[in-house]
């Protein structure tokens, strides 16, 4: 089970504390439908939450303490200023494990996407024990890294960790792999 992300950990702390504002509410409920991890964390957090009813009383700290803690949040406060005014990051796109949506592409083989523009494509080639992806002619530059597991590319045997490159127009004839692997495949123009 995969570990809900930093944003969705400290969401859920907030949610268990009831400290979400309405809007925020719903979109945290709707992410928490769809992940068993992050409802995982939050049942977690719920017994913790439950165990500071029987906390002692709080107590009030040293003046120096005090001090100390106002000047953090003040220099937290100047650098949060000036992380505003950097320009916004670009889009993020995320594909996480928890959603993973896998499709049967030939016998033994699937494939999962995980983003796709105008030039190029990255995905997850997932190929059963025993079997073999059909023979195909590149119409672009394929990267593929091993993720797991082993695959046997025109003779030379690719083990986890191992990086392969074909060219546009290459012809693959069948990459074997006899324990099953996991490939990340990069296709590019160049």
């Amino acid at each position: 089970m995969k570990t809900p992300t930093t944003v969705d950990a400290a969401r859920a702390a907030l949610y268990a504390l009831g400290a979400l504002h309405d809007d925020e509410r719903a979109a945290f409920e709707e992410r928490l439908d769809a992940s068993p991890a992050l409802r995982d964390e939050l049942a977690a957090l719920h017994e913790a939450t439950g165990e500071l009813a029987l906390a002692p009383p709080p107590v009030a700290p040293r003046e120096s303490v005090r001090e100390r803690l106002l000047a953090h949040v003040a220099a937290d406060a100047r650098a949060g200023a000036v992380a505003a005014a950097r320009p916004p990051l670009p889009d993020l796109l995320f594909a996480l494990d928890a959603e993973a949506s896998w499709t049967s592409i030939a016998p033994g083989l699937e494939h999962r996407a995980l983003s796709r523009d105008a030039s190029s494509q990255t995905y997850l080639l997932r190929l059963a024990p025993g079997h073999a992806i059909p023979p195909h002619e590149h119409r672009r530059v394929e990267h593929s890294f091993v993720l797991s597991g082993s695959l046997d590319v025109e003779g030379t045997l690719c083990l986890a960790g191992d990086y392969h490159r074909a060219a546009a127009g290459t012809r693959h004839l069948g990459p074997y792999s006899a324990e099953g692997c996991v490939l990340l495949v990069l296709e590019t123009p160049a």
